[in-house]
């Protein structure tokens, strides 16, 4: 461990190099503990504890749990766009996001102006939700799967997925 303390970092103030590499040891291993990282980074624990506490405090970092949808059983992913009639694609977006299956929605451009990927176990599953948003959504015109076959990345540390 250095003997020169490193500079205390301004409430607020952009991530510098010290947040940076804590942000990266903790996305490597969310659960790591502050002494842990302190120990990999040349630093004290009380200080990398600190650090992450600036950082959430000031909303430039969360810590959060993600799941990988393969660990959990999920063999196919499909993105199902869909086409608005008669009222506002926000609105849309925002009633698809409540629900629990949908990973997430988006607005796009185009004919299909409202977007969700999802996660499924077997075909099956991918057409009962197809069905259930082309007759359970109000203002749906036509739905159309993009059946995902091959994903060549998957980084589930990247996120968070639900915010």
């Amino acid at each position: 461990m250095s003997d020169e303390k490193p500079p205390r970092r301004p409430r607020g103030a952009s991530l510098d190099e010290i947040d940076r590499r804590i942000v990266e040891a903790l996305t490597r291993d969310g659960r790591a503990q502050s002494t842990t990282i302190g120990e990999e980074l040349g630093l004290s624990g009380n200080l990398v504890a600190n650090r992450i506490r600036a950082m959430d405090a000031g909303g430039q970092m969360r810590v959060v749990a993600l799941a990988d949808f393969r660990v959990h059983g999920y063999k196919m992913l499909a993105r199902l766009r869909v086409k608005v009639s008669g009222r506002a694609p926000l609105d849309m977006a925002r009633e698809l996001a409540e629900r629990e299956d949908v990973l997430s929605v988006h607005l796009t451009s185009g004919r299909y102006p409202v977007s969700c990927l999802y996660a499924f176990r077997n075909a099956r599953g991918l057409i009962e939700v197809a069905r259930a948003v082309a007759s359970d959504i109000a203002g749906v015109e036509d739905v159309d799967v993009e059946l995902i076959n091959t994903v060549y990345r998957y980084n589930p540390t990247l996120g968070p997925l639900g915010a």
